[in-house]
């Protein structure tokens, strides 16, 4: 498999840590583990728990706690990565066959772009628009696009703190001629 440079990942990794102001940080500001909690107790309790390898997919509880927040799921419906990169990862890695085609807003953080390509897959960029104030979706490229003769298609829309890969096939909801209007990310 063949990896294109990815540009941002290696600019953030050779100069993030050599400037005063680092503008191009997507996350946030790291806390150290004293901050994470305010209770002696409970602070005492964290610098207290060993450091070891967990369940690779995420505790039962963890994925209980989290299929909580939406109904209907269980944690089998959940699978907890060490970060957005690796879920990201196993996403395409998943759901991207040779040959597919992706549709994939832009600006976006690229990743997608470059490990769909490395799998095989063509990157169709759907570029936002700017209406003079803010960014907007141009649903009508979107229809153009995604074309209702091909049997699967993936969307991949990225928004402040939300990242979406929809798979899309028969059976599928089509709206204006078989592009999606909302990405669901469970749908």
């Amino acid at each position: 498999m063949q990896l294109e440079t990815f540009a941002m990942e290696r600019m953030q990794s050779t100069y993030e840590n050599l400037v005063d102001f680092n503008l191009s940080e997507s996350g946030v500001h790291p806390l150290t583990l004293s901050e994470l909690v305010e209770d002696p107790a409970a602070r005492e309790a964290l610098l207290g728990e060993p450091l070891r390898y967990t369940q690779s997919n995420g505790t039962p509880e963890l994925r209980e706690a989290i299929a909580g927040l939406y109904p209907g799921a269980t944690r089998h419906h959940v699978q907890v990565t060490n970060g957005g990169s690796e879920a990201n990862f196993i996403t395409i890695w998943k759901l991207i066959e040779p040959a597919d085609e992706v549709v994939m807003m832009v600006p976006n953080y690229m990743q997608t772009w470059g490990v769909a390509r490395a799998f095989g897959a063509s990157v169709r960029e759907w570029p936002l628009l700017h209406d003079g104030s803010r960014w907007v979706i141009d649903a009508d490229t979107l229809d153009r696009l995604v074309t209702p003769h091909e049997a699967d298609r993936r969307v991949q829309s990225e928004q402040p703190d939300r990242r979406t890969l929809r798979r899309r096939g028969a059976g599928s909801d089509r709206f204006g001629g078989g592009a999606p209007r909302r990405l669901d990310p469970l749908g």
